[in-house]
């Protein structure tokens, strides 16, 4: 038996077996695309721990939304691990209204008023055979400021204005609104006459301070001599004993001061008293007599 096969059936054969090759091979390729992408895309194990601070490090507050990857299904749909929203909705923040700086101002500071100077309320001297005396009385003015290391110069002068002589000594204290006086006892030749004394002070330091204590004195007297005596009985009103204590005389007549001298008491009992004499530089009689004995009121 001989089987005739048209050259037309041979090509159509040739061209569906072609075309099935053709489908088989894009169903292969198609299969393995699948595959791979499944295995890219496929979520890891779950262990984002350590990428979420780096994430929340990184990304600003208005960065769009990223979702987690989403768990895949058993089936072989691919879903998207990562979705993006188109626009972005920043959070509202609240407005904070800082405060006002408030311009740093230095404290004020009341100008510390100056010391009232101190005052020489009277002034003289004494001169008698080759020796001379001289006094003044000085004057705090101050309530309540003590001054202290008062210093002072003297010059006597004659008749023709020349300087016949100069001293120059320290008051160690004068206290708040009181007086003190000065006083010391001088060389002079007796060919020399002094007419006028001039007293110039300079006080060192003012510092606060309370009163000092005056101590009293009793049965004050001139006694005429050679030389002339000035003297009194010092009391002590405190509960300790004085010791080295200085203490300044001065001898008035009606007019004025005409001399005066100073003495160290050695000794003077607590509640108790001392005499004093001191003797003065001068040729006239005094009518009164004064004296200058400070003490601070500390213990």
């Amino acid at each position: 038996m001989r089987i005739h096969i048209s050259w037309k059936a041979l090509l159509a054969v040739v061209i569906f077996l072609t075309a099935v090759a053709l489908l088989l091979r894009s169903a292969s390729r198609l299969w393995t695309s699948e595959a791979q992408t499944g295995v890219t895309i496929s979520p890891a194990p779950t262990q984002s721990t350590a990428l979420t601070p780096v994430a929340a490090t990184l990304a600003p507050t208005n960065w769009p939304t990223v979702a987690a990857p989403a768990t895949p299904s058993s089936s072989n749909t691919l879903t998207p691990a990562f979705s993006i929203t188109d626009t972005p909705v920043p959070s509202p923040q609240p407005t904070l209204r800082l405060p006002t700086p408030t311009p740093l101002q230095p404290p004020t500071r009341e100008p510390t008023p100056a010391p009232n100077p101190l005052m020489i309320v009277a002034q003289g001297f004494g001169q008698r055979a080759g020796t001379a005396s001289y006094a003044f009385v000085v004057s705090n003015p101050n309530p309540k400021l003590l001054a202290q290391n008062v210093r002072y110069q003297v010059a006597a002068y004659n008749a023709e204005g020349i300087v016949l002589l100069t001293d120059t000594d320290t008051i160690p204290q004068i206290g708040p609104g009181q007086r003190m006086g000065a006083a010391k006892q001088v060389t002079l030749p007796s060919s020399l006459t002094i007419t006028r004394i001039e007293v110039l002070i300079r006080p060192g330091q003012f510092v606060q301070a309370p009163p000092l204590q005056e101590l009293p004195v009793s049965n004050a007297a001139f006694i005429q001599g050679d030389p002339p005596n000035i003297t009194a009985i010092l009391s002590n009103p405190l509960n300790r004993d004085l010791a080295n204590l200085k203490v300044v005389g001065i001898a008035y007549d009606d007019v004025g001061i005409i001399g005066g001298g100073t003495v160290d008491l050695p000794f003077a009992p607590a509640r108790g008293q001392a005499p004093i004499s001191i003797p003065v530089s001068t040729s006239q009689v005094a009518t009164r007599v004064e004296f200058f004995a400070q003490v601070s009121t500390s213990p």
